[in-house]
């Protein structure tokens, strides 16, 4: 009845969404999603909200996280009383490591539907982030009560280390496993929490089990929506960017920024201790942090474009006034999005791993700034991503032969950055600097740029939200047990444990 009483303009973009979307043409897809919405008016506020809702959906398809929010927005301002809607916009928020609205929407859901088990869900990551986890841990337990099926809350629970009763947890965790009829969230959740538990107790090969049926599934949901792990688009987009950043790229420098403003990028494949030396960076006095922004990312890809429309193509040459000019620009516009987040230096950590692809671009960027790589033993990082559970799936965490061939086009990459990139790259070993942090640390504070200060060696005494998978880690002392952790899985592991060490 609602498309029926469309103006025909408005009929025409419905059709052709809903055609793009039987082709599998997301982008083609938003585009018609957003025309319709762009020509129509309806009292209908429902039914309007529930397109902005496929829209956010369709954004945090494609990556664009800071769309997603505006459209997840948009589709609460519309229909205020719709919960799931709410809870779209906190996801959003918590994807894209937005700590004040992430507080904001654990507020709202709570205030406005407190038997709504996702506003405990919420309101226990919030809690978490903030470092309170007795707080989280009852919010969560909250949730389990309101719906035992919630797999969301019981992973986040069965994470905590100290979590009481993980007997009766994992016996809930492997009854949600095995019931067919729960939605595949939950049991993708609840296997990775009956891994998570019996990894603990050292039940390693059943733990392997639970996280094989777990990444299997997880895999399915990703290929039901169009997401696939292509290697050889990966592999051609690596020879790309070493094509387009030669060693000549680093010979001219555009000039200085016109503010006492200094980025220092953390980069490295997830699980390789970007979140810990982000901590680290943030005790300090002059260090502010960005958290996991796509800021830079964005800034490469709308160069790239402006670069072709400029007609320009091949290595990038700073040395060019065309290029020297759209890397100024990209570089303003950075900055701009560092200051919409209220970050103004003098020092901001932006620490966002995948940044590692475009190391070079950053560099031109900001030839003064420093580049921190993380550098994990591959066996590790390798089977920590194929262990972890995080809330937004990449197709290529859930296969340990994807997981291999990701982290040697990684290497591959990263080898060709510290040949070329001058000033190469700051390497810090995850594996020294737990060690021997009372060493490592203030060699990192020295080669960033930044003079000792104690509190960085106390960082798991921060009170800063962290909203990564890491959140643990970092609020305890560095420690070493996780170093060697995988070599209790090592006869299963297959292409992982055939990466090299570095």
């Amino acid at each position: 009845a609602f498309r029926n009483g469309l103006v025909p303009g408005a009929s025409a973009f419905w059709l052709l969404a809903d055609i793009e979307n039987e082709l599998g043409h997301p982008e083609r897809e938003l585009r018609a999603l957003e025309s319709l919405l762009a020509v129509f008016r309806s009292d209908d506020d429902a039914a309007v909200a529930r397109l902005w809702e496929r829209v956010a959906t369709l954004r945090e398809r494609l990556g664009d996280q800071d769309g997603a929010r505006a459209a997840w927005k948009s589709a609460v301002g519309t229909a205020p009383d719709i919960p799931e809607l709410h809870r779209g916009l906190a996801r959003a928020r918590l994807n894209a490591q937005d700590i004040a609205g992430v507080a904001t929407s654990a507020s709202e859901l709570l205030s406005r539907f407190p038997r709504h088990v996702f506003s405990h869900v919420y309101n226990g990551h919030m809690k978490k982030a903030l470092g309170d986890r007795a707080a989280a841990a009852a919010s969560y337990r909250h949730a389990l009560v309101l719906d035992p099926g919630c797999g969301e809350a019981l992973y986040n629970l069965a994470e905590m280390r100290e979590a009481e009763g993980s007997a009766s947890l994992l016996t809930q965790a492997t009854g949600l496993v095995n019931r067919d009829d729960a939605p595949a969230a939950d049991r993708i959740n609840a296997a990775f929490a009956a891994a998570r538990i019996l990894d603990r107790e050292g039940s390693f090969r059943q733990a392997l089990d639970y996280l094989a049926l777990a990444n299997q599934w997880a895999q399915s949901e990703c290929k039901r929506r169009g997401i696939r792990y292509d290697r050889r688009a990966e592999e051609a987009g690596v020879t790309r960017i070493i094509r387009d950043y030669p060693r000549t790229v680093f010979d001219t420098a555009i000039g200085s920024l016109p503010i006492e403003l200094v980025p220092i990028f953390v980069i490295g494949p997830p699980r390789s201790g970007t979140t810990l030396i982000e901590q680290i960076l943030s005790c300090h006095s002059e260090v502010e942090a960005a958290g996991e922004i796509i800021a830079a990312r964005r800034c490469e890809s709308e160069f790239r474009r402006a670069r072709s429309t400029a007609g320009r193509d091949g290595p990038l040459d700073p040395a060019n006034a065309t290029d020297a000019e759209l890397l100024e620009n990209a570089r303003e516009r950075y900055i701009d999005a560092l200051f919409e987040r209220g970050l103004s230096g003098p020092r901001v950590v932006d620490k966002l791993p995948a940044n590692y692809r475009i190391a070079g671009f950053l560099r031109a960027m900001f030839p003064e700034s420093p580049v921190v790589h993380c550098v994990r033993d591959l066996r590790a990082t390798g089977f920590s991503l194929y262990k972890a559970n995080f809330g937004a799936h990449e197709p290529w965490y859930h296969d340990l032969g994807d997981i291999a061939h990701y982290l040697g086009l990684y290497r591959k990459l990263m080898s060709h950055w510290q040949a070329v990139v001058d000033p190469p790259c700051i390497e810090v070993s995850y594996e020294q600097l737990v060690a021997n942090p009372e060493k490592q640390i203030p060699v990192l504070l020295a080669n960033a740029g930044l003079p000792f200060e104690p509190a960085c060696l106390e960082f798991y005494r921060s009170d800063r939200p962290v909203l990564t998978a890491s959140h643990e880690q970092v609020r305890q002392p560095a420690y070493t047990s996780s170093i060697d952790h995988w070599r209790n899985y090592s006869e299963w592991l297959g292409p992982v444990t055939e990466l090299p060490a570095r």
